[in-house]
């Protein structure tokens, strides 16, 4: 088999056109010495791109360089686990190239790492040869194929050989966010073959959009004695030139005028025509802080501790951390303690039958508040707060401080806790009760994409029992909203709209407000964009029922509405907070309008086609 030489180089390269290649790693093991340790040997050398799981090069972990198939290469087997480097890129085309050979009875494994931090990882995808797999932890050697789990599980089937080389690419298209598995052996398969296309970034089977990062590769002995298996011939490379977003906002500052009782709205376009990778971005309206501290506001999903409340725990074999916590919307907290000052956090660790709390003995636990962050995750930690294990409150609140609070002006808020489980514990409390669409996320091993319990436990739980603790009097915030908080992805000479959506219902003649609007982008050039929003409530009420030529009824009603009137244009409804629950196409003379809401107190800002409104008040019952 020919062998690559260790160094970078820059060559033509045709698909279609003609594009830059730039070799970024290629190591076929010749340079290191026959029988030494893989990332060892290669550190030795200054070569910085292999590792291994829990960064211990010459451990346990570390491959070895052997011989097959009369060449020099790398060999797996064991406990071993090493680990490749890929950059973390986000942006760009890429190969990653390489041969794996695998003796009769034998099977090979790797995966893809969109975030390698150890057992905190995400992973891209996963690929065994000569081996099937159930997804799960059933693993069968199984001659002649190999399960692909990418973007889906088991989605792809490798028509895997033994006592010969493997040639695999993978194309990763981080711009397209798209990615290919190509398959080629001398023997069955001497053209590639294209094995499976998935959806670069979700995690590897589907159940997450995680972003497009591309962080490592993992070659890893799944059972000591038949995951065994040679590796060689590893090049990766960049296919064209550097690429990034290039997003424009057509809208530097927005300013209103409303009557009272008034709404409207205000679009945002946001371009990325000339950018060569997917536009990201994530925003939210930022009310400001409160300069009055009074007051104390609880910010929570769960349900107070009761006899629904639950004790659950994940099965492990070694005491493993987990962090469990929930997010809030700044709708969620926009009527309550915009503007205020997280200042603490809380949690209900329960003990079990026999008086344990689940927690591994002697060990701390911390809690944090996270910011917004894209792909419905947490973004930067804003405050972090340990609690010694001895000062754990079982089977009530145990509360950590913040040593410095934490403004929460309309951003995505995250509250969490991270434990060590022990291996006969169960430390996740859960109210019980109907799960909110934000109240028990997950994850494990310190890192990696946090789940909803909900979607992958057999049973349902509830919201955990984790609430945030503010101070200080709230900044009125429930007259401007966004039709959405992030766009993961604005295609290469795409758009996207935001809507901004205004209202005055509550608000007094002469009021006066100012917001902001952030994004935070993947434009490096663009990475914070702010647009002032201002809001003035003008003289003219629009009164109650003012417009008698629009009915609504039943008033109060138990589900459905009827809206009828002439030349009707829209509907917004909003709940007694001020925040906009949803908005109507009203292009009937009557309209039936499910409502399939809580029982409360709705105003109906109904529009015609020729700009004029009028807002009536429902009641809704159960």
């Amino acid at each position: 088999m020919k062998k690559l030489s260790l160094l970078f180089a820059l060559i033509a390269f045709a698909f279609g056109n003609v594009f830059a290649q730039t070799v970024l790693i290629s190591d076929d093991f010749e340079a290191y010495p026959l029988g030494g340790k893989i990332a060892q040997s290669a550190q030795n050398q200054g070569i910085d791109w292999w590792t291994t799981w829990t960064n211990s090069p010459g451990s346990n972990e570390d491959g070895v360089i052997a011989e097959a198939g009369g060449t020099q290469c790398g060999y797996i087997s064991g406990s071993n686990d090493n680990v490749l480097l890929l950059g973390g890129q986000e942006t760009g085309t890429y190969d990653l190239e390489f041969a794996i050979y695998c003796d009769e009875g034998k099977y090979g494994y790797f995966n893809i790492l969109h975030e390698f931090n150890g057992g905190g990882s995400t992973w891209a995808m996963q690929a065994y040869m000569n081996a099937t797999n159930n997804g799960q932890s059933t693993t069968t050697y199984s001659v002649g194929h190999g399960t692909v789990h990418a973007g889906a599980n088991s989605n792809g089937d490798i028509p895997a050989v033994v006592n010969e080389w493997m040639f695999f690419r993978i194309r990763v298209d981080c711009d397209q966010d798209v990615a290919q598995l190509y398959y080629r052996s001398a023997s069955t398969y001497p053209e590639e073959q294209l094995i499976v296309e998935w959806q670069w970034s979700l995690d590897s089977f589907g159940e997450h959009t995680v972003g497009p990062k591309m962080d490592a590769m993992d070659f890893y002995a799944p059972n000591a004695t038949l995951g065994c298996y040679y590796l060689d011939n590893f090049v990766y490379t960049r296919i064209g030139e550097e690429t990034f977003a290039s997003l424009e906002f057509d809208t530097e500052e927005i300013s209103a005028a409303l009557e009272e009782d008034d709404a409207d709205s205000f679009d945002i376009n946001i371009s990325n025509a000339n950018g060569s990778s997917i536009g990201r971005w994530t925003g939210w309206v930022d009310f400001g802080t409160s300069t009055v501290t009074t007051g104390s506001h609880q910010i929570n999903w769960d349900a107070e501790i009761n006899e629904n409340s639950s004790l659950v725990g994940l099965n492990v074999d070694d005491p493993t951390l987990v962090e469990v916590g929930a997010m809030f919307p700044g709708s969620a907290y926009a009527g309550a303690a915009m503007g205020t000052q997280v200042v603490s956090a809380q949690y209900v660790f329960f003990t079990n039958s026999t008086g344990a709390l689940g927690v591994e003995p002697n060990t701390d636990v911390t809690f944090r508040i996270y910011g917004q962050g894209l792909y419905g995750q947490p973004g930067e930690v804003l405050a972090e707060k340990t609690v010694p294990y001895s000062a754990i409150v079982a089977d009530d609140w145990t509360i950590a401080t913040f040593d410095t609070p934490v403004d929460i002006t309309g951003f995505n808020a995250w509250v969490t806790v991270e434990y060590t489980q022990a291996v006969e514990g169960y430390a996740m409390s859960f109210d019980g009760g109907t799960v909110a669409p934000h109240g028990d996320y997950y994850r494990t091993n310190g890192g990696g994409a946090f789940g909803k319990c909900s979607e992958v436990f057999q049973e349902v739980y509830g919201n955990f029992h984790i609430r945030m603790n503010t101070h200080g009097t709230p900044v009125p915030a429930t007259w401007a909203s966004l039709s959405k908080t992030e766009n993961n992805g604005i295609p290469i000479g795409g758009s996207d709209v935001v809507t901004v959506n205004l209202n005055s219902i509550g608000l007094n003649e002469g009021d006066q407000y100012s917001a902001v609007i952030n994004f935070k982008t993947n434009d490096p050039e663009n990475p914070v964009v702010r647009i002032p929003l201002t809001l003035a409530v003008g003289s003219t009420s629009v009164i109650e029922n003012g417009n008698n030529a629009v009915s609504v009824y039943p008033n109060p009603a138990s589900g459905e509405i009827t809206v009828q009137g002439e030349n009707l244009s829209s509907l917004a409804i909003y709940n007694v907070a001020g925040q906009l629950v949803r908005i109507v196409t009203l292009d009937n003379v009557i309209n039936t309008i499910d409502m399939n809401v809580e029982a409360g107190v709705y105003f109906f800002s109904i529009y015609d086609n020729n700009g004029n409104s009028s807002v009536q008040r429902v009641v809704v019952t159960k």
